[in-house]
């Protein structure tokens, strides 16, 4: 069976086709002869046959926004991209599971924790078969253990669920080279309308190169080997803290990296739409600046779905008060309709003017945020050296556990987006 992307080409040929035939029959004034004629009925049978191999009506619709943004939907949870040299790669929502795309193995939740423990302690005790093969394998060159696809997933799996960007609606696209160019579009093409014989104006899209190229992103565990010793779950509470941590970088990389040597984030975006809450900042009295961000982003054909903002912002909505009533104050349709999130990723002593206590919040559609990331976990476990707190972990007999991925950030569309700043 043809991939979807190779029907809409032909599709795309055929319509192409169809419209310079007509053109040309209409730049001549006159209608078309007969051969003409079989032709474009030819192409117009030829259309009703590809088409009905194509998605279903909904499928499309659902994906008509995300296609202005460079990817095409498959379906709900996976979104297909074509890179520089047009080979289709498949990105996931974060209802799709990494830990499903490898089935071969026989680990689950927990298991990594059960063998970073027994790689700390040289004790395989309690492990299974699967998880003792996985303990010795895949060394790298440099002494990283490079953990195996399956048990990756879940850690990776781990950091998605900790990641409001992802659960916002970001996509997850994993790459399987250290760079990896896509297409983004950058403008819309204008519809107009025109008088009979007349010519329609030309206008084009207009697209653009976005670069992956994955980073390194790491945390460090000091952990006490008596405490491994007598705690059989703490290697599953070391897996969560790894995950919980690459998640929330996930995050702040997302919406506040500055490109140097980490990701692009929101922040940073040059064509993202801005709210300002005045020179020195303000606190929120309503949703005005809300209702603002999400006009912006229709102005532009987006479509906002959710908010990001800090802790101390969703409390300070929490509090609005009607000014005759005190009663708490209602929100309008187009709050209500945005999925809200909090993070303390989002701090709140950003400079605004005077001000050095402003925080922010983003708004806007996030399936536009595409993550890429390397598929492989590496981890390290050191039994002597000094950690951050400049104590050996060999003499206060501990170990350093280093857990790292390789991931990028890729905005599609960054005007699809509202960075109210300023928040006090």
């Amino acid at each position: 069976m043809r991939s979807m992307e190779q029907i809409q080409s032909d599709i795309a040929a055929l319509e192409a086709a169809r419209a310079r035939l007509r053109a040309k029959i209409e730049t001549e004034n006159r209608s078309a002869n007969q051969q003409e004629t079989k032709l474009i009925r030819d192409i117009e049978n030829a259309l009703h046959n590809l088409k009905s191999e194509s998605p279903a009506p909904e499928t499309l619709a659902q994906g008509s926004l995300l296609n202005r943004g460079g990817g095409a939907v498959l379906d709900k949870d996976v979104m297909a991209f074509q890179d520089s040299q047009g080979n289709t790669i498949e990105a996931f929502s974060n209802t799709r599971q990494f830990a499903a795309l490898n089935k071969s193995e026989e680990v689950g939740p927990g298991s990594l924790g059960k063998i970073i423990r027994a790689k700390v302690l040289g004790d395989p005790a309690g492990l299974n078969s699967h998880e003792i093969k996985a303990l010795g394998e895949s060394v790298g060159s440099a002494g990283g253990w490079l953990v195996s696809p399956a048990l990756s997933g879940y850690v990776i799996d781990l950091a998605r669920n900790k990641s409001c960007v992802l659960l916002a609606g970001g996509w997850t696209l994993p790459m399987s080279t250290e760079e990896l160019t896509l297409v983004k579009i950058l403008s819309d093409p204008t519809a107009y309308w025109v008088a009979e014989h007349a010519k329609i104006t030309e206008s084009e899209g207009t697209f653009g190169p976005i670069k992956l190229k994955a980073m390194v992103v790491g945390c460090l565990v000091r952990v006490s080997r008596a405490l491994l010793e007598d705690s059989p779950n703490i290697g599953q509470v070391i897996e969560n803290q790894i995950g919980a941590a690459l998640g929330l970088e996930i995050d702040r990389s997302s919406l506040l990296a500055d490109g140097v040597n980490a990701p692009k984030g929101l922040l940073h975006c040059a064509d993202i739409n801005t709210y300002s809450m005045g020179a020195n900042g303000a606190a929120l009295t309503n949703y005005d600046p809300f209702s603002y961000a999400v006009q912006y982003v229709s102005e532009d054909n987006g479509e906002a779905t959710a908010v990001i903002m800090a802790p101390r912002t969703g409390g300070s909505l929490d509090r609005l008060k009607e000014a005759t009533t005190n009663a708490p104050l209602t929100p309008p349709p187009s709050f209500q309709a945005l999925t809200k999130f909090q993070t303390n990723q989002i701090p709140i002593n950003q400079t605004q003017g005077t001000s050095h206590v402003a925080s922010s919040a983003f708004v806007g559609d996030y399936k536009n945020i595409v993550i890429g990331m390397r598929k492989q976990l590496t981890l390290d476990v050191a039994l002597s050296g000094v950690g951050s707190g400049a104590v050996d972990v060999f003499s206060s007999v501990e170990a350093l556990i280093r857990g790292y991925l390789r991931i990028d950030v890729a905005v599609l569309r960054e005007d699809h987006f509202t960075w109210i700043k300023g928040i006090l």
